[in-house]
């Protein structure tokens, strides 16, 4: 998420020539388009560690969703914030990933009761309307300049956050639904499990991510269907590209159990995998705080810029550094932030999370 976001902000038009910007996609290196799939599954996958928790201690069903409630209310404010104050004034109904994910967490508390079969459905419905939807609200109209821009209408407002936003809620709830629907079979502990999923639950999502990465490739080379269907596309997200993410953040999330979560207490595990979930506990912990942080140290900066150099501040955006600067960047604020983020835990200094926490628990 940080290397995309630094490489594709500070550099994804550098040494634009009269033929057309420097295109992204000889960036092979860059993992454009599968950060925000992780962020959005892991949002269930969370939520329904999160709902465990709370009942563990003893927290009953109607406080539980008065507070996902609040909390979902609280990231949407956010977002909203985030918008104005970092994206500026002009972005403030993008409906970027914050007000996604605040609208994520309400949906998963109306629907977290419902029976497996009934959310499995619900995903597949969506799969199949939404194309149909990206076509009736025109969505190609709302992003001619390649990102998304609306008017200040009612219509245009709703659209948005429903279909034609960098993330609505079609077709993108599948992907926390999704999360939220595999938590249990890979977090709960074998014993509390039915007798037919304790030896092969990890097989059913190896089974189930193959499926999903197998069922992408043979929309894209086999069929001839639209290209919101069949082509890799994250915007619009077509369904050829979600099947792919889920695929790969189910197996990236398989895999990671496996090799990190469940070796990392062992007695002769490695300092390399006692290291890494170090390093994922600090960085999962305060995911939100990263997210904002690292916009803020390279977007403001940015901003600044091009107000003092143009007058505008958008000016440079795109086009400030080489590739490989805006990279090392990157890099070098990962680097910083564990140990940034381990001062503040030791001094117990105020984060986003925790203040989340104060006003939604």
């Amino acid at each position: 998420m940080v290397v995309v976001h630094f490489v594709e902000n500070l550099s994804a038009q550098y040494n634009s020539s009269p033929i057309g910007p420097a295109s992204r996609e000889h960036l092979w290196w860059l993992p454009v388009g599968l950060a925000a799939p992780l962020f959005t599954l892991l949002t269930g996958v969370s939520y329904h560690s999160w709902i465990t928790a709370q009942k563990d201690r003893g927290i009953d069903d109607e406080t539980i969703s008065k507070r996902t409630v609040r909390r979902g209310l609280v990231l949407i404010g956010i977002g909203f914030a985030f918008n104005i104050f970092v994206w500026l004034p002009e972005d403030t109904f993008n409906w970027d990933i914050l007000t996604f994910i605040g609208s994520a967490l309400i949906t998963l508390n109306l629907i977290r009761k419902l029976p497996t079969e009934v959310l499995l459905t619900g995903i597949f419905l969506v799969v199949i309307l939404s194309p149909p939807l990206q076509v009736l609200s025109d969505y190609y109209a709302f992003w001619s300049n390649g990102y998304f821009e609306y008017d200040l209408t009612l219509s245009d407002l709703v659209t948005g956050y429903l279909v034609t936003g960098y993330f609505p809620l079609f077709p993108w709830i599948i992907l926390p639904i999704t999360g939220f629907i595999i938590a249990p079979t890979l977090f709960t502990p074998s014993h509390n499990l039915p007798h037919s999923l304790r030896a092969s639950r990890f097989l059913l999502v190896a089974y189930g991510s193959v499926g999903c990465l197998v069922a992408s490739f043979a929309l894209q080379r086999f069929t001839s269907l639209p290209a919101l269907i069949s082509q890799w596309t994250m915007f619009p997200a077509s369904s050829s590209y979600l099947l792919g993410v889920v695929g790969m953040a189910l197996l990236g999330l398989l895999s990671l159990n496996i090799v990190v979560d469940k070796n990392w207490k062992e007695e002769g595990s490695s300092m390399t995998t006692r290291t890494a979930a170090r390093w994922c506990r600090i960085t999962s912990k305060h995911s939100l705080s990263l997210y904002l942080l690292h916009h803020i140290v390279h977007l403001w900066p940015l901003w600044i810029y091009g107000l003092i150099t143009i007058g505008e501040p958008t000016a440079h955006w795109q086009n400030f550094l080489p590739v490989i600067a805006s990279a090392s960047l990157a890099l070098f604020f990962c680097i910083l932030a564990v140990p940034l983020f381990v001062m503040i835990d030791k001094h117990q200094l105020p984060t986003v999370e925790r203040i989340m926490r104060w006003i939604g628990d």
